[in-house]
């Protein structure tokens, strides 16, 4: 395996209408902490999109396969930390922005498809297969639809507060209606309340609010109607490798019934999370670690 050490900037270029993904940037940060390092880049995928990246792990690439993680909608990569440094010892963890999203491009046309296709551009650009994926929400989705583009590299999947099929339309047109009724900065502060457990302390909400979409209201709408017409189902007949979903108990945007319907349809486990509500890798993120660590040999 091949890790992002072996690249050099130079060796890279940024075009549009490739045939291959390269990677355009590659910084690397002076973090070594127990022999892990920090890397930031940026891959120019097939589409002419720059999709951002955080690579965290051993120098050398470690022994165990790496792992991609995929953030929920409008929210961005860093929502992973919590997870990545007590994964990161002994294998590469590879985060993500998803064009629209972090410190990506936007795209003209947001969608499924697309997404899919950039998230397996940046690991054929960093040569890390075989991996295991991580996401939530809409990030579990693009998590499967990866696995079904990749099956030969997938290892396991775990998606969290994750469906495939078609959304509620009357809920998808009321959560539009909130976004243009609403400044972006009113309208995270209200869905960033709703996207954790009740109760949850006002720390865990502030942080959520943070780690919002900052593309504009158009981006954030688009990209909310990109993920009201998304529909993984015709990629799930192709996914070959474990599958581990995960529902918060008080998860108001995909419900136990709704995990366990998806796992059911890739002959995977369900699990619900006690206490959690959408966001578990920001809830419980020791929680979902130990569910998760029978899946990551």
């Amino acid at each position: 395996m091949q890790s992002d050490l072996d690249y050099h900037p130079s060796r890279s270029a940024r075009c549009q209408g490739l045939a291959h993904p390269t990677i355009s940037c590659n910084l690397i940060t002076n973090l070594d902490r127990g022999g892990c390092v920090l890397r930031y880049g940026t891959v120019r995928t097939r589409r002419a999109n720059d999709v951002a990246y955080a690579l965290y792990g051993p120098a050398d690439g470690g022994t165990r396969p790496p792992l991609l993680f995929v953030h929920p909608i409008n929210l961005r990569k860093e929502c992973w930390l919590d997870m990545v440094v007590p994964l990161a010892g002994d294998r590469l963890c590879l985060t993500v922005d998803l064009a629209g999203h972090g410190e990506s491009s936007d795209d003209a046309d947001f969608g499924l498809a697309g997404w899919t296709s950039d998230c397996v551009d940046v690991v054929t650009a960093l040569d890390l297969q075989p991996f295991h994926l991580v996401g939530c929400s809409l990030g579990g989705a693009i998590a499967l639809c990866v696995a079904a583009d990749l099956p030969g590299s997938a290892l396991s999947v775990t998606a969290m507060g994750a469906y495939l099929g078609e959304s509620d339309a009357g809920a998808d047109r009321a959560l539009l209606d909130l976004v243009d009724r609403n400044t972006v900065d009113e309208l995270f502060v209200i869905l960033a309340a709703e996207a954790v457990a009740p109760g949850s302390p006002p720390e865990l909400v502030t942080t959520v609010r943070h780690l919002t979409n900052r593309h504009g209201k158009p981006i954030v709408r688009r990209v909310l109607e990109a993920a009201g017409a998304a529909d993984g189902s015709p990629w799930l007949p192709r996914v070959r490798c474990p599958v581990l979903v995960l529902t918060g108990e008080f998860d108001s945007s995909c419900s136990p019934s709704d995990g366990a319907k998806l796992a059911a349809s890739v002959d995977g486990r369900h699990e619900i999370l006690p206490g959690v509500g959408h966001l578990p890798m920001l809830e419980d993120a020791g929680g979902v670690l130990r569910m998760m660590a029978p899946y990551l040999g």
